[in-house]
């Protein structure tokens, strides 16, 4: 059966997040498509190929990708991570970045405020010594003294600092550029490398593991969910490319070429993760260590995978252009 959907969600909770903060800003105008583009986490795979764990989407450095991301939209940012036991002093720092972002009026990303998953800090009280914050499991209260102590043995905020004025061009540049690297494997390779596989080199990843009849039940079926889910948006972003960048000049025309040409790629990525997600629906997770589930599994995977290579290569087509605009030529 056939559904609509929901452009004003998403299962990736770090563009959620950003998505959430970023309407706080003068840059409200932006959808959750755009951010999700934008920040290239429509296009994003980190899959681990032992079993396709739980903790894949999310496993990846926050700081790094999170600044990346909203300086692709036209931010600066300040960060403040650490590693328990978190020394006072950088504790007292933290609360004060958070709390100098929510007097401004804009949220604070964290993440594991109530779930493994990103979220807002949009409030607090200093006398009870409570932040308020949501994430996709709970909006709530979390005392100042269980924020500093971390269960996932990283203390993480990301604010969002200053408002840049940006073209088009140069966020689309700077998206793709992040796209890129991440399906080529070149992002963050010093980090994680030796546990998760990125990008493109993801698919095989996850073939493998179902080659082995590996995959973990609940950890296949949320990458399922969340892959299936930005693959929808990346399309999505592309056709709003293809159809709003008005043809006024070289640049807009390319634009729309490349987008056009790109958006029928991942449409048939997004196909065939949507027939993965009917066969593995979350939290349930289906049944993939089963031969015939498996090798279904796998067909798609490799269909998926040869359509996103042709699309990325498209992608990579596009910023290639967009690093050094050129004139059309005419042939006489």
């Amino acid at each position: 059966m056939a559904t609509i959907k929901n452009w004003s969600t998403t299962f990736t909770t770090a563009a959620g997040a950003i998505y959430g903060a970023v309407q706080y800003t003068d840059k409200k105008h932006l959808t959750l498509v755009d951010v999700m583009g934008l920040t290239s986490h429509a296009f994003r795979m980190n899959i681990d190929p032992q079993e396709v764990n739980a903790a894949g989407p999310t496993s990846f450095p926050g700081g790094y990708i999170l600044r990346r991301n909203l300086c692709n939209l036209g931010f600066t940012s300040c960060l403040a991570d650490a590693t328990p036991p978190v020394p006072p002093e950088k504790v007292e720092r933290t609360i004060a970045l958070i709390q100098e972002s929510i007097d401004r009026g804009v949220p604070a990303i964290s993440f594991d405020l109530f779930a493994p998953e990103f979220g807002l800090i949009y409030g607090y009280d200093d006398d009870q010594q409570l932040f308020y914050g949501k994430d996709v499991s709970k909006d709530g209260s979390i005392p100042y003294s269980k924020f500093a102590s971390p269960r996932i043995d990283v203390l993480f905020v990301t604010t969002i600092s200053e408002s840049l004025p940006h073209s088009k061009y140069e966020m689309l540049r700077m998206a793709l550029d992040m796209i890129v690297e991440h399906a080529r494997g070149r992002e963050w390779t010093h980090v994680f490398k030796d546990r998760f596989a990125q990008g493109l080199a993801g698919y095989d990843a996850w073939i493998g593991a179902m080659e082995r009849r590996a995959a973990d039940e609940q950890g296949n079926a949320f990458n399922v969910e969340v892959v299936s889910d930005a693959r929808d948006f990346a399309a999505q972003f592309l056709r709003d490319l293809a159809r709003t960048w008005n043809g006024s000049n070289v640049v807009e025309r390319k634009v729309r070429t490349f987008a056009g040409e790109a958006a029928e790629h991942y449409a048939v990525v997004a196909d065939k993760f949507a027939e993965m997600l009917a066969l593995f629906p979350f939290p349930h997770g289906g049944n993939p260590k089963d031969p015939e589930t498996a090798d279904q599994a796998i067909q798609w995977l490799r269909q998926a995978k040869e359509a996103e290579e042709k699309g990325v290569a498209v992608l990579e087509k596009m910023l290639n252009f967009m690093k050094a605009y050129h004139s059309e030529t005419w042939v006489h």
